[in-house]
């Protein structure tokens, strides 16, 4: 046979075949399409009346809380002589609710029951009866009681008039502060309920979207809350239960209502309220039957048109060309970086031919883009986490066989959060871009990993986010290379660096791991110089370490502390003993210093140099400072109670706490709630506090200070020491470190301290010498004229009992001659 006769003979039925089976599968899709789209127009009404609903329980769920907060209903409910509360509080409480009822006219019913179910008061903006005073019986008063929620919203028919209505109450607890302990629990009063007319949202079911179908509201049960207009639902449903598809939690059944087939789509609103969507499916496919007749049409004419010319076409211009497009399909699946076709006609298969030239070349760029974004930093350039991560896996293989060495630095900028936050990010991402400039300036020819990969040159150097870098040393003959190498990064990055044309002045602390020393994975070996950088930083910042097992250990313990500090937050295991500060005069106890301690079950008595510092880092010291403050005013407003002599407490407080918009607020809030005066409790401040301290730390001063809450700077002498800012704010105690004391006789001690004591006293401050342990001490402090003395010759910090002994025996010392 011919290929002439053999051709038509199988390009006849591959034509005919295929159209005929999209005419048929045309008709199928453009069924369920249009079953489809009858399903998201009922998905959509549902889920717009569903919203509705909705948003009108949201508003009034809003709304009841609101008003249930009202001073004057809080007071009518904890009146609890009915005849005070009928004759002076019932007729403004109703004026109240009726300007609320005003505001919001489809509240047409607002009620105030009591814990029993008795309707105390009513308000109602309509003619509407009220057939049932005593709702304890209701089944919507027993909701009301059984809820765990202080709101509720309830759908259901209202007895007084028999409309579908929505109630929404809120239970009103109250703690009655004249007969109940401050600390009591908030006791049920009474209940705010809200009556809510759905007229709006019954008027929104008609007109229905198809002829004969509509929308009805039901109970669980199927009865029939209401409808749309257009139903006739007493003959469509008379032999049919809406309830079936609650019953069987169906979404959609098929059932046969007034012979014929109709979509019953059901869903629920909310508790004992359903949706249901009815319509014939003859209206569903209505129009897929009229489109399907025309594909049906449309493929026999393009049968019988298109063969002849198909075999042409396919044996003239479209054979060849779609071969040479296959060719290159496969070329550019095989991974080539760039594949092109000859283009050899104007046609559809030239413009094909264009568009995968132009597909091949976007794709090759898009790939090249891919590969710098995956393995490069997009700010500095340098190569990033994952590239880094790559790199040295091989190198650690290309180490393991041949028996050589590598070192890891992990780099971590000092103080980079600071100039990020006050200067902003545009200032640090410049000062990243520099220090990684810096960095790869100041490495040498055997301090580098150069690797050729697709062309592109890849340094040691990464950055892995953040202010943290990291760079591959390989080749090493001793650790003191590394060491070398780190010392002479820390030396240039310490140096001033311009940014936005100022000088700024950030150091880094390196971790340095060695493989196979300390590592012989590649995750092993960042953990390991990530835990030796983090001891760098605790020794001052500024230096680098290597890795050592006593590191692992002590990264282990910090760990260890940091998890057992969480738990002591969470079970507030803490308690405040208090140092006296004795009058110089008088030697009696004028005030004390509430000192946290912690004794844990496990790590027994900790410092709170140790896990103060962390608390400060892992965030903790927020909830460790309210608990301070809260246990200090306690304390204060029993001592008051107890009729002891006057004492002002100190607390101490972090520049993190003093950075929190409402510190100033919370130390007022704490003076009103133990009915405490503005010079009960004062708080100190280091001077790093200070220092570190911005714009909302120096409105929390200058707002305490308005309160009258006096403020201390602690550990004078130890920081800056900066007499501006002695000045300019609002310092009133001035703290000279303990270090002074103890040293008095070394390094002129004694004149500087002669010389704070003068100045502080100019600028209208009194002094406060901390470390007081012998009489010499006291003799000096108190020829010097200081005010008021700290420290171990009047006693240690002791529990609350213990202060209140010391107080019988004050004056603690005789008076000096």
């Amino acid at each position: 046979m011919k290929l002439r006769t053999k051709l038509p003979l199988v390009v006849v039925p591959l034509i005919a075949g295929p159209l005929l089976l999209v005419g048929l599968l045309a008709y199928i899709e453009l069924k369920n399409s249009s079953e489809n789209t009858g399903r998201q127009q009922v998905d959509t009404l549902i889920e717009q009346f569903d919203n509705q609903l909705q948003q009108t329980i949201a508003s009034a769920k809003a709304n009841v809380s609101i008003f249930s907060d009202d001073l004057l209903l809080k007071n009518y409910l904890l009146t609890e002589d009915a005849e005070e509360r009928y004759g002076l509080l019932q007729r403004p409480l109703q004026k109240k609710l009726l300007t609320i009822q005003r505001v919001y006219p489809e509240y047409y019913e607002i009620r105030v029951l009591l814990p029993d179910g008795y309707e105390d008061l009513r308000l109602v903006n309509r003619d509407l009866p009220n057939l049932i005073e005593e709702e304890a019986s209701s089944p919507t008063f027993q909701a009301m009681r059984s809820v765990e929620q202080d709101t509720l919203a309830q759908v259901g028919i209202n007895p007084d008039n028999g409309a579908l209505a929505l109630y929404v109450s809120c239970q009103i607890r109250l703690v009655n502060i004249a007969v109940d302990s401050f600390r009591a629990a908030p006791k049920l009063r009474g209940y705010l309920s809200l009556t809510i007319s759905l007229q709006r949202l019954i008027d929104a079911l008609s007109p229905s979207p198809w002829p004969q179908g509509g929308i009805i509201l039901t109970d669980t049960s199927g009865a029939i809350l209401a409808a749309s207009k257009e139903l006739d639902t007493p003959q469509l449903l008379a032999d049919y239960d809406l309830a079936q598809n609650i019953i069987q939690q169906a979404d959609m059944s098929l059932p046969l209502l007034n012979n014929q087939q109709y979509h019953h789509h059901s869903r629920r609103l909310q508790e004992g309220l359903w949706v249901h969507m009815l319509f014939p499916q003859s209206e569903l496919l209505k129009d897929s039957r009229d489109i399907s007749q025309l594909v049906l049409i449309v493929c026999l004419a393009a049968i019988t048109c298109s063969i002849p010319l198909l075999l042409f076409l396919l044996r003239r211009q479209f054979l060849k060309p779609v071969e040479n497009l296959n060719q290159a399909l496969a070329s550019l699946g095989e991974q080539q970086q760039l594949v092109q076709v000859a283009v050899q006609s104007d046609d559809e298969i030239g413009e094909l031919s264009h568009s995968f030239n132009n597909m091949s070349l976007a794709l090759n760029e898009s790939n090249e883009k891919i590969r710098n974004l995956a393995f490069s930093d997009s700010l500095t350039g340098l190569p990033n986490r994952l590239m880094f991560a790559k790199n040295l896996r091989r190198e650690i293989e290309t180490a393991r066989r041949s028996k050589g060495s590598l070192a890891l630095l992990f780099i971590d900028l000092d103080n980079f959060k600071h100039i990020n936050d006050t200067q902003g990010h545009q200032a640090g991402d410049q000062l990243l871009v520099k220090v990684a400039d810096i960095i790869q300036a100041n490495l040498r020819g055997y301090d580098s990993l150069s690797r050729v990969v697709g062309g592109d040159e890849l340094l040691s150097v990464a950055r892995l986010g953040g202010d943290e870098f990291t760079l591959l040393l390989q080749h090493l003959d001793t650790e003191l290379m590394a060491g070398q190498v780190a010392d002479r990064l820390i030396r240039a990055i310490s140096e001033p660096i311009d940014v936005l044309g100022k000088p700024c002045y950030i150091g880094c602390s390196i971790g340095i791991a060695t493989y196979p020393n300390d590592g012989n994975t590649g995750e092993d070996l960042i953990k390991h110089a990530d835990m030796a950088m983090y001891q760098a930083k605790m020794r001052g910042k500024g230096n680098y370490q290597f890795f050592s097992n006593t590191i692992a250990t002590l990264s282990e313990q910090r760990v260890f502390l940091d998890q057992r500090l969480h738990q002591a937050v969470d079970e507030l295991n803490f308690e405040l003993h208090y140092q006296p500060i004795i009058d110089s005069k008088t030697q009696e106890i004028v005030s004390v210093e509430a000192l946290i301690r912690w004794n844990d079950a496990q790590l027994g008595a900790v410092p709170p140099d140790q896990f103060i510092p962390l608390a400060e880092e892992n965030g903790l010291i927020l909830a460790i400072g309210a608990w301070v403050m809260e246990e200090a005013a306690q304390q204060q407003s029993v001592w008051k109670k107890s009729n002891l002599p006057c004492l002002k407490i100190a607390i101490n407080v972090s520049s993190i706490q003093l950075n929190q918009p409402d510190f100033a607020q919370q130390m007022a809030d704490l003076l009103i709630k133990y009915k405490l005066s503005k010079d009960d409790l004062y708080v100190e401040l280091t001077e790093t506090a200070l220092l570190q301290g911005e714009g909302l730390a120096l409105d929390n001063l200058h707002k305490m200070h308005q309160l009258g809450i006096s403020i201390a700077l602690d550990d004078f002498g130890t920081g800056y020491s900066s007499l501006s800012y002695l000045q300019n704010l609002p310092i009133d105690i001035l703290k000279i470190d303990r270090s002074f004391i103890m040293n008095l006789q070394e390094h002129n001690n004694g004149v500087i301290l002669s010389a704070i004591i003068t100045m502080a006293h100019a600028l209208g401050m009194k002094v406060v010498a901390e470390g007081v342990e012998d009489h010499q001490h006291l003799a000096f402090l108190d020829t010097e004229g200081c005010d008021l003395l700290q420290g171990y010759l009047f006693s240690r910090p002791c529990p609350a009992r213990e202060i209140e002994q010391l107080l019988e025996k004050s004056p603690l010392l005789p008076a000096l001659a």
